[in-house]
């Protein structure tokens, strides 16, 4: 019995060593690719690229202007303003509009929001004339007592 455990151990060996010869021409014969696999030189490769549409917060009002809460704060030191200013407002559907005066003087108006008010705020803007640099998110501390406003108005000199 001692005579066949190493004929099976060199049959072992010889299937063993075939089967990497065999596996080896097959690598030869098909080739590598740059990327380190094996190319077949009968198929087709097509690449697939998808473009996604990057997500934003809408800028599209999302109330009606008689549904925004709006505060209007004098931050010019004239007279008047922050009444002029609701009444601008008003006079295109702003309704809840209260008012008030900024502890400071701002160099230009600011429409500042809060959290998901950014399109009303931009619509707000452009009921006043004014471009989209005046729109900012509102900082923390708010400048002044909102109440239950979501929009601020800091009207500044240049709405007088």
């Amino acid at each position: 019995m001692a005579a066949e455990v190493p004929k099976r151990d060199n049959a072992a060996g010889i299937v063993l060593v075939t089967v990497a010869v065999l596996i080896g021409l097959v690598l030869l014969v098909k080739g590598y690719g740059t990327e380190g696999g094996i190319v077949a030189s009968d198929t087709t490769q097509v690449k697939v690229s998808t473009t996604l549409a990057p997500v934003t917060e809408s800028t599209l009002p999302a109330k009606a202007p008689a549904d925004v809460q709006v505060k209007v704060v004098n931050a010019s030191g004239a007279t008047g303003l922050a009444t002029n200013t609701r009444t601008a407002l008003q006079a295109k559907g702003y309704s809840q509009v209260a008012i008030g005066d900024a502890p400071t003087v701002v160099p230009s108006t600011q429409v500042l929001y809060l959290a998901g008010s950014k399109g009303e705020a931009e619509a707000i803007a452009t009921a006043l004339g004014l471009g989209a640099g005046a729109v900012q998110e509102m900082p923390v501390p708010p400048p002044v007592d909102l109440g239950t406003a979501t929009v601020l108005v800091m009207a500044g000199p240049d709405l007088v």
